[in-house]
């Protein structure tokens, strides 16, 4: 009879596992230890990285080299694989059903790694087999151990539910994850300040233009992990702004959870401008989630020389002058700064205007401040 004390034990390391994966190599420890098993090893194979070993437990450990082996070597002849598979069960399941302890010890695994390692009586838990992955615990016994007790068997049966209920965790935390780094690879190409907040107002991802704004600590700034207002009168503001819009329904029609927000700065600077809109679900950010979206009047509007370059073939000197009119510079001071004359000048924005097809400076910048802004970096 197994104890409620171990039985909690290993389900306090399991369903820690999906959160740290060296509590996989707990659980099974504790385990082997339990059924008196030398190994338990957790193979799991999918499309990226085959089959291999993610974790082992018990007395007997395998070096890096014995993994490395497993999977380049042995993994793709496993005998008893192949029969898992076509047998199609999940749970506990008899090996002597899939393979005759004759044909195993006739495998090449079998041969030049199990017996070596003093090791004969295996049993298996099928957790996941599907086009996709494939996931089983074997343990392995000595020939003095002998096959895998009933009393021991009935526990596995008991485990086997809650194992895969934290494989499932594992794979959803996995998806969010990637989730979440595909939405900050996607924000950090934009140079809008762009952050995204839970219900309750905590920072889940910023990109990078929101953490340099965040750092200026003019106007918006970071308290443990959550957005406040660097002027204290602000806050109510910003508060109302989040409760309202966490609040709100997603509409394709219509994102934006409402009206957006000027929020004052201390340096006197123009205000911020938020844009808050709720985020709809099955994003993988949680109910109530924000997408907070941040105009800065004062961060300069300046495309980048190379996308001027590329979408409308402007010249070095054409370049530079793109960049003076966006800056508010007049003609005259442009040819000043250039050492050119204002006719000159006059001549180059003409060809500016014919290959951008517009018809005046207004125009002009009006377009160009619509291309991909140049990097901070940038000169």
């Amino acid at each position: 009879m197994i104890s409620l004390d171990i039985f909690s034990r290993l389900l306090q390391a399991l369903y820690a596992a999906p959160l740290q994966e060296e509590r996989w190599e707990e659980f099974l420890n504790l385990l082997c230890e339990t059924t008196g098993s030398t190994g338990g090893f957790f193979l799991c194979a999918d499309s990226s990285l085959g089959l291999s070993i993610r974790a082992q437990g018990g007395g007997m450990v395998l070096d890096s080299s014995d993994l490395i082996s497993y999977r380049e070597t042995y993994a793709p002849k496993d005998p008893l694989r192949m029969p898992a598979i076509r047998s199609g069960k999940l749970g506990v399941i008899d090996c002597e059903e899939l393979l005759p302890m004759e044909e195993l010890r006739k495998s090449e695994l079998y041969r030049e790694m199990v017996k070596p390692l003093g090791l004969e009586h295996p049993s298996l838990i099928m957790l996941t087999c599907t086009i996709r992955r494939f996931e089983a615990i074997s343990f392995w016994r000595s020939p003095q151990e002998g096959p895998m007790p009933e009393k021991f068997t009935h526990l596995l049966h008991l485990l086997v539910p809650h194992i895969q209920a934290a494989l499932q965790i594992r794979q959803s935390l996995g998806v969010a994850r990637q989730r979440l780094e595909g939405a900050e690879a996607m924000a950090n190409a934009s140079d809008t300040p762009t952050l995204i907040l839970s219900a309750a107002g905590a920072i889940v991802m910023s990109n990078v233009a929101a953490d340099e704004l965040l750092r200026a600590e003019d106007g918006l700034s970071r308290r443990d992990d959550r957005l406040v207002a660097a002027k204290g009168r602000n806050q109510s503001a910003l508060d109302a702004l989040l409760r309202r819009t966490a609040t709100a329904n997603f509409s394709h029609l219509d994102p934006r959870g409402g009206p957006p927000l000027l929020l004052h700065r201390s340096s006197g600077s123009q205000p911020l401008i938020l844009q808050a809109s709720p985020l709809p679900g099955g994003t993988g950010f949680g109910s109530g989630s924000i997408l907070l979206l941040i105009t800065d009047p004062e961060r300069p509007i300046r495309p980048a020389d190379d996308v001027m370059q590329a979408l409308y073939s402007f010249t070095p000197a054409e370049v530079e002058i793109a960049n003076g009119l966006i800056t508010g510079y007049s003609l005259v001071e442009i040819a000043a700064l250039r050492r050119v004359s204002v006719g000159t000048v006059r001549g180059q924005i003409k060809s500016i205007f014919s290959k951008t097809k517009t018809s005046g400076q207004s125009d002009l910048v009006r377009l160009l401040t619509c291309l991909p802004r140049a990097q901070p970096t940038q000169s």
